[in-house]
């Protein structure tokens, strides 16, 4: 029923500020109870969507007027904002936006869903032209998808980057993670590593195709993986999974592998610390690639072998193509970036 009534709005059958159908309507046309057309409105009401006037009635929000009006505001929505690779795609999107009279809404969510739900609510309700979104734990299922398809029912031009929702018919620019996974698996294999295992994070979809690149490669050179030696972690449990605490756990699962391909540079870093408290070293006991070549890669006492992310670049294009189809509707974009390796200093031939 809500779903309903927020065609009937979107489409301007229900006019912005005109009184909304009765709630003794509704129970008629849907067969359903006062209470169940309450809470639909109540769900309408907290999406910002109708308005309740006491002793009046319910009404559609006077900010839903028939004719859209260009506001040059932009909203952006990222995991994180300050660190790792956010800030080179931050930059990449505001030079665009910038230099072509657009201000950016900048959103964070920490990869929550119930802070991406809070942000995405918050957007609707400002007044924005377009949307570049990253997908909060993209590899598991998402309750805010209604959120998006109201987007795209207002005219919003929608934007992924880094990863999207399988379930949503979307437009996207991403790297390609799986070839990521084979390359880097290939590069260990090529250097004579047999028994090579994975840290992935399998809450997003980057950490899964990466996973399935890495066993792609594996069994195409006829190697076996271990599955009881893969390390998965998610978004709430990384620090618990990588600390100091838990370093006898980390090296069981690791056994005699000699080889690791690491979910991130972020996660390549607190795994060289952490072996250096068993002596352990890079790559003389354990080699590593990882992904995403951001700064940390050659930041530490030996630099790491990374899969390349085009951050900037990345950002340079999800703006460039907003703005495309805010003056094409129409405009479709899904690009994958294809991704290199650099090599560097963890990796040895054995």
């Amino acid at each position: 029923m809500s779903e309903w009534i927020k065609q009937k709005i979107y489409n301007n059958t229900f006019k912005a500020g005109e009184k909304l159908i009765s709630e003794n309507q509704l129970c008629e046309k849907f067969s359903i109870s006062r209470q169940t057309a309450r809470q639909a409105i109540a769900v309408l009401e907290k999406e910002g969507l109708v308005l309740k006037k006491q002793g009046s009635g319910t009404y559609v929000n006077p900010i839903f007027t028939e004719t859209k009006t260009i506001s040059k505001n932009i909203g952006l929505v990222t995991t994180y904002l300050d660190d790792y690779i956010f800030p080179a795609i931050i930059s990449g999107v505001e030079k665009v936006l910038s230099s072509n009279g657009y201000n950016t809404t900048l959103r964070l969510t920490r990869n929550k869903i119930n802070n991406e739900r809070e942000q995405l609510l918050s957007l609707l309700k400002s007044d924005i032209d377009g949307l570049i979104v990253e997908g909060t734990k993209s590899a598991l299922p998402n309750p805010n998808l209604d959120i998006y398809r109201q987007f795209s029912e207002r005219g919003i031009p929608v934007v992924f980057i880094n990863s999207y929702y399988n379930s949503l018919d979307c437009n996207y620019v991403i790297v390609d993670d799986e070839e990521g996974g084979r390359l880097a698996t290939k590069h260990l294999i090529e250097q004579g590593h047999k028994k090579i295992t994975g840290i992935f994070k399998y809450d997003d979809l980057q950490g899964n195709l990466r996973y399935k690149g890495f066993l792609t490669e594996m069994y195409e050179n006829n190697l076996s993986v271990d599955e009881s030696t893969i390390i998965w972690y998610s978004t709430e449990n990384m620090e618990q999974q990588f600390c100091l605490e838990n370093l006898r756990t980390l090296l069981h699962k690791l056994n005699d592998s000699t080889a690791i391909v690491c979910y991130n540079d972020q996660i390549a870093m607190k795994l060289m610390q952490l072996l250096s408290h068993s002596h352990l070293s890079v790559p003389n006991d354990l080699s590593l690639v990882s992904f995403d070549n951001s700064t940390l890669s050659q930041i530490g006492t030996v630099s790491l072998t990374s899969v390349t992310h085009p951050a900037k670049e990345l950002g340079r294009l999800a703006a460039e193509s907003i703005l495309t189809m805010i003056e094409n509707p129409h405009w479709e974009v899904k690009h994958i970036y294809k991704p290199e390796l650099i090599m560097r200093e963890s990796v040895k031939k054995i």
